[in-house]
């Protein structure tokens, strides 16, 4: 039952995790802002801002789990072309990691922006941000048995995917697999280049729209395929060539574009409530989303809020999301609902995260000139 839940789950798994064409999604993805766009690189009120997220889902399929961690660090600079303007720098960790199959893909990139003022006061700010980094990428079926199986063709496209019963793995031509995992990883460096238009509209009430654009892997550097699956006798591919590249689209080795298109809004409702709902566009390859989430915030104390909200990913999962605001600290907690055909694997109960972000407040000590008090005066 486990093998049989493994395979069922296997084209999911090749989809999921970045060496496929399609990259990571957050459902927190206000809580991952140098992953969604380069341009959040030091746009934040504070000194050092430290964060990350934890994603985990398909846990209760053995051997089928998929855990997709990032973390960043990053900091605003007090310098520019006009005293108004000011740059960002900073560094993000994304990797995600699927299964028995040990399928993984890690990204660790340096961002820099530059926040150009609109106004004196810094009410509307237009910023241009990148980001440069290296993804090294891999995969390792060793002590994965692949027998005699079939997959649902609306789910694979193939129907059968499988060979004889020899009790061994069919990844056996390939360099490397079985015993040489070196061969079984490569990297490539990544290019990622994002814009963002932030507008105070009421500096009384602090309410903010922003919105942003960014486009990943902007250069579109080839992929390695690291292994082949081996044809067995009798075994006919759906699309007749004797071998198909293992975790990397057999028709597409470069790594194709992902655009991330988002915007939000923070409003005062009242003197304790304030509505901040998202939008987040993502595409990659011929993969699309639309996540629509409404966030409702309560004012607990003065360097405390609470958060709650519902969101809607499409054809994908429901949301139930819970964060909280404490002084410099924001945590926040989100569980998907799974509305797509993965709700029919037997136990399955879904995607959650946990993400956390903090400021730091560095201030330089002021200097204090003695004076001396004339006893006459």
């Amino acid at each position: 039952m486990r093998l049989r839940r493994l395979l069922f789950l296997l084209p999911f798994l090749l989809m999921t995790v970045s060496l496929s064409a399609q990259d990571v999604h957050y459902t927190l993805h206000n809580y991952a802002p140098l992953w969604l766009n380069p341009a959040n690189t030091g746009s934040f009120a504070g000194s050092i801002r430290v964060g990350g997220i934890y994603r985990g889902q398909w846990f209760s399929v053995p051997g089928a789990g998929i855990n997709s961690p990032t973390a960043y660090a990053d900091a605003p600079l007090a310098f520019g072309f006009r005293k108004q303007d000011w740059v960002g720098v900073g560094f993000s960790l994304v990797s995600d990691n699927a299964g028995d199959f040990d399928l993984s893909s890690t990204f660790f990139g340096l961002s820099a922006a530059y926040h150009l003022a609109l106004d004196k006061k810094r009410q509307n700010v237009l910023t241009i941000g990148a980001q440069y980094g290296s993804t090294s990428y891999g995969f390792s079926p060793e002590g994965v048995p692949i027998q005699q199986f079939n997959i649902d063709p609306e789910l694979s496209g193939g129907g059968e995917f499988g060979g004889g019963n020899t009790g061994q793995s069919e990844f056996t031509d390939m360099s490397g697999v079985g015993g040489n995992n070196n061969n079984n990883n490569d990297n490539y460096n990544d290019l990622n280049l994002g814009f963002k238009l932030k507008i105070l509209m009421d500096p009384k009430k602090d309410n903010v729209f922003e919105a942003g654009i960014s486009l990943l892997h902007l250069t579109q550097p080839d992929r390695t395929a690291l292994a082949t699956r081996a044809v067995m006798p009798g075994d006919t591919m759906p699309n007749g060539e004797p071998n198909v590249p293992v975790g990397v689209d057999p028709d597409a080795r470069d790594r194709r574009r992902t655009l991330h298109a988002h915007a939000r809004l923070d409003m005062e409702m009242s003197e304790k409530w304030r509505f901040q709902p998202t939008l987040f566009y993502q595409t990659s390859a011929s993969n699309s989303s639309v996540s629509v989430q409404a966030w409702g915030r309560r004012q607990l104390k003065n360097d405390m809020g609470l958060r709650l909200g519902l969101g809607y990913r499409t054809a994908d999962a429901a949301k139930v999301l819970f964060g909280i605001d404490a002084g410099q600290l924001r945590a926040a907690l989100a569980y998907d609902i799974t509305l797509s055909q993965a709700r029919n694997v037997n136990s399955y109960q879904g995607a959650f995260e946990l993400s956390a972000a903090y400021i730091f407040n560095i201030y330089k000590k002021p200097t204090v000139k003695p004076t001396i008090l004339c006893p006459d005066i």
